[in-house]
């Protein structure tokens, strides 16, 4: 009887061992995974963000790529994190640009709405015909100023002022781009890219917005020493069969509209930035930053480039300096189609 009690009592004391020694690998593999649940976490974040900007990168540089080509070619981009989510960024910036063309007047159009000013300094400015989609329409200035209504303006407007020679002496254009916006989902939020005339904006959950890439305005000087600017928009347009996740995303050219090929005076570009108030400021900086070198060192007279047009916030525009100098001016319009 004393040795069958002792074989029960060896029995269960094994039990309780295996069990004990379960409860501690179970309790043990639990506080390892609590411990690096978040370090797990962070590391397929990681990956998952750099899939996604680089996946961004290549989507952008085929969308440039399809903008040079000629109107009707085009390139197919297949990439299976970019399926995951795409938007379309409906007049994600309006550009305005405007410049003097010919002659020794200063003009100027403002555009509110459906409301046009024109102002002329020496009161040259005799015609003015205002082209938009589907709209052409010209009136007569009074001493070289005026207001005009028109309705129902949309798309790339274009508005031209002729002196009293009949000489195209101004222009002004309105153009709203239009973009794409991809989002990958991470653990504690989505990282969004927007692609945008050419420039690629990220965004992280935790972090604030962080322009990348900048859209493609330049100047450089010509062996004359005449200033050069060049401006290359880039507007998407998002095809009627386009779904939120494509795998084969075609990128077909539509082709480009030159908006200034020339000689110019006075010439003011104010952007507009839809959503985040951040991007602009960026945009700015980034292209008038050594302007703010220059006015804090005291020679700001010296300075040759883009600075700010009246207010040095660059609320009122960018133009370059000095801005009464003519200059051989370059803008253009691509438009690449997703579908």
């Amino acid at each position: 009887m004393r040795r069958s009690h002792q074989h029960r009592q060896d029995a269960v004391s094994e039990i309780l061992g295996v069990t004990m020694l379960l409860a501690m690998v179970v309790t043990v593999i639990g506080g390892v995974f609590v411990l690096l649940g978040p370090f797990l976490n962070d590391i397929s974040d990681n990956r998952e963000w750099s899939a996604g900007s680089v996946a961004a990168t290549q989507l952008n540089d085929r969308i440039l790529i399809a903008a040079q080509s000629p109107e009707g070619g085009g390139l197919v981009h297949q990439n299976a994190q970019i399926s995951r989510s795409i938007d379309s960024l409906r007049d994600a910036e309006t550009w305005k640009i405007q410049a003097d063309l010919e002659g020794s007047d200063r003009t100027v159009v403002v555009l509110d709405g459906d409301l046009i000013n024109v102002t002329s300094a020496n009161r040259t400015a005799l015609t003015v015909t205002a082209t938009a989609d589907g709209i052409s329409e010209s009136w007569t200035l009074t001493n070289g100023t005026g207001n005009h209504t028109i309705s129902n303006l949309s798309g790339t407007i274009i508005i031209d002022v002729q002196d009293i020679h009949g000489v195209l002496s101004h222009r002004f254009v309105q153009i709203s781009i239009d973009g794409l916006r991809l989002n990958n989902p991470l653990t504690s939020g989505t990282f969004i890219v927007d692609l945008v005339n050419g420039a690629r904006v990220e965004k992280l959950p935790s972090d604030a917005i962080e322009v990348r890439q900048f859209p493609r305005l330049e100047h450089d000087l010509l062996l004359d020493g005449t200033p050069r600017v060049s401006l290359v928009l880039l507007d998407i347009d998002i095809s009627a069969n386009a779904q939120r996740h494509m795998t084969n995303i075609h990128l077909d050219s539509k082709g480009v509209t030159e908006l200034f090929d020339g000689s110019a005076r006075n010439l003011v570009m104010v952007v507009d930035v839809a959503g985040d108030p951040s991007i602009l400021p960026q945009y700015i900086h980034h292209f008038t930053g050594d302007h703010a070198l220059y006015l804090a060192s005291g020679h700001a007279e010296d300075y040759r480039g883009f600075g700010p047009h009246a207010r040095l916030s660059g609320a009122d525009g960018i133009t370059i300096m000095p801005s009464d100098v003519p200059l051989d001016l370059h803008v253009s319009l691509q438009t690449v189609e997703v579908s």
